[in-house]
């Protein structure tokens, strides 16, 4: 309590306004300088609509859910009557978890300064004496004087706080606020015209790896020089940063058809990435664009920017490097792709997505050994979900380590009959990405194995490359804690990441799982059998198993038993089936190799 009163003497004392948010919007601090400048003294739990009106109601919480989301934003705010002011927000993780927001007014300016009182002092002593009446005017000649300076000095400073308010310090260019001021205008001015123009955001690809790599004076440099290079291209009229790695801009377009458009905006795609020269290094670059087109796709500047925002999400999904016009197939898919993201967490919790059973054989037997646990998901309206794209809409969301859960618990409850009985020795279970970097993972995964009675002998995790290469020690470590448990590891996907040849050493392995690219070559290069026959004596030395993934011919099954595989999967053998297909299949196999 003596610190909590120590604290509020101190923001007491500065002469900065500065208050705090909850996630309703609603004023849990300020210090005395706020309330000063708010002129209220009971705002404390009350928002925005207490004490304002409804326009800039919606201008405060639309900056302000911008700060609950993660980011900082610089704004220039009327917080009175004729009052603006200069606020740095931030955001604030509060004690119940959530996230509100701090702010600090840096300047605050009335640009108009009224001479009501200098008249009414006027008007009165206007009745004394000419005496008194000469001394009036050359005060208030005087007092005119000085309030027409301090009208001066107000509008420069309000032109300079807006003109700060607009403006991205990085790159010298409009900021977001800035360029939805100039969106706005554009408009108005296409109304009366009839011109048409383009919306248009642009993402730097993976500019998180130029930053991790270089250091962020090397990602500053590229940010730089990519909105310079923008804003030399011909035709464009407004560029901003829209924030982080993401710029905007306007530009207008010409009338020459829709094919030379789009090879217009292709050169000046290669133009802006082109590598950048910085700290004697060449630092390679590209970038995703997605484009609207006003007013053939919107006429409003809300439409306009999602649209062209929406061009960009599925250009950067489609292998990223891209520019890609919205259009009416890009509604549809995004409209998909929402109506998945709507749908999945209870589609997860009610165990619609369910595990289908591949079988895993023996390469010299063909007696089976195990399953790998596939999920399945057929939505009620969009039928089968492809199984990538719900992955990846799981990992956007934040749901993969919950499905992942959902799915292990549901697919151990299955398979302990065929555990019991020996039709199979192990089950095969895929993990996410993030889940192999979480430190408490290990812990949770064995805790869930116990309350299903599954032995975690019986259990195969299988891992990607990617999922350990920015966390190596801490996949290490859950993956010495599950290995000594009993659970086996598979390295999947193998030959297609990064093959880190001393994370394989280090990492306690039982599997390498062919990918079923290279295994699809089979037949087609010679230098197949070469591959292989590498792989085989990696495995050796690293005393591990080698499973070939995608096995769809009897060819490929031939070859990769010769070249000296242990294990097999594909559809040579069997597509993923349901728990009921696969028990009826597994029977019937029993009685085929018998």
């Amino acid at each position: 309590m003596i610190l909590i009163e120590q604290l509020t003497k101190i923001f007491d004392a500065l002469p900065y306004p500065v208050f705090a948010k909850n996630a309703q919007h609603q004023w849990i601090y300020g210090n005395a300088a706020f309330e000063e400048l708010i002129g209220h003294a009971d705002y404390i739990g009350k928002d925005d609509r207490a004490y304002f009106p409804p326009e800039q109601v919606k201008a405060f919480r639309t900056a302000d859910r911008r700060v609950f989301a993660g980011e900082e934003v610089l704004q220039e705010e009327e917080i009175g009557s004729n009052l603006f002011a200069l606020t740095r927000k931030v955001p604030l993780a509060l004690p119940d978890g959530s996230t509100g927001l701090v702010g600090i007014i840096l300047a605050s300016v009335r640009p108009n300064v009224h001479l009501k009182d200098a008249e009414t002092s006027y008007d009165t002593l206007s009745l004394a004496s000419g005496d008194h009446l000469r001394q009036l005017n050359e005060s208030l000649s005087k007092r005119a004087r000085e309030l027409e300076s301090c009208l001066t000095l107000a509008e420069l400073k309000q032109l300079a706080t807006l003109e700060i308010a607009h403006t991205d310090t990085t790159t010298g260019l409009k900021n977001r606020l800035g360029f939805e001021d100039e969106l706005a205008a554009t408009i108005r001015e296409a109304e009366a015209t009839g011109k048409r123009f383009g919306v248009a955001f642009i993402d730097v690809d993976r500019f998180k790896q130029i930053n991790d790599r270089y250091g962020h004076a090397t990602g500053d440099l590229v940010l730089s020089t990519v909105g310079k290079r923008l804003s030399e291209l011909p035709d464009i009229f407004a560029v901003a940063r829209w924030g982080g790695d993401e710029f905007a801009l306007l530009t207008e377009l010409p009338n020459i058809g829709q094919a030379a458009l789009l090879e217009g905006f292709e050169d000046a795609h290669r133009y802006t990435f082109r590598p950048v020269k910085g700290d004697h290094r060449r630092i390679n670059i590209s970038g995703s664009v997605g484009i609207s087109v006003y007013p053939q796709d919107a006429t409003c500047s809300d439409d306009l920017m999602r649209y062209a925002d929406m061009a960009l999400m599925v250009a950067k999904r489609q292998g990223r490097g891209r520019v890609l016009p919205f259009d009416a197939h890009i509604n549809d898919a995004m409209s998909r792709r929402l109506q998945i993201i709507r749908d999945l967490p209870d589609a997860i919790s009610n165990s619609e997505v369910r595990p289908f059973y591949q079988p895993i054989v023996c390469a010299q037997t063909r007696m089976i050994r195990g399953v790998e646990a596939l999920a399945r998901w057929t939505h009620k309206d969009l039928g089968p979900i492809n199984p990538e794209e719900m992955f990846e809409i799981a990992h956007a969301c934040g749901l993969a380590a919950q499905l992942d859960a959902k799915l292990h618990e549901t697919a151990c409850r299955d398979v302990r009959r065929w555990l019991n009985t020996g039709a199979i020795k192990y089950l095969s279970l895929n993990i996410s990405p993030m889940d192999i970097v979480s430190i408490d993972f290990a812990e949770r995964f064995l805790a869930g194995l116990a309350r299903t009675k599954t032995d975690p002998k019986s259990i195969c995790l299988e891992i990607v490359e990617s999922a350990f290469v920015d966390n190596l020690d801490t996949a290490r470590s859950n993956l010495d804690h599950l290995h000594k448990a009993g659970v086996m590891i598979a390295l999947d996907d193998y030959g297609t990441g990064f093959s880190n040849m001393r994370a394989l050493l280090d990492l306690p392995l039982d599997k390498l799982k062919i990918d079923q690219s290279l295994i699809q070559s089979i037949g087609s290069s010679y230098k197949i059998a070469d591959l292989m026959t590498s792989i085989m004596q990696l495995a050796s030395t690293l005393h591990v198993k080698v499973v070939a993934e995608g096995i769809e011919t009897k060819l490929q099954s031939a070859f990769v038993t010769s070249a000296g595989c242990d294990l097999m999967k594909g559809y040579l053998f069997s597509r993923p089936l349901s728990f009921d297909a696969m028990n009826q299949w597994l029977a019937a196999h029993q009685k085929r190799v018998a």
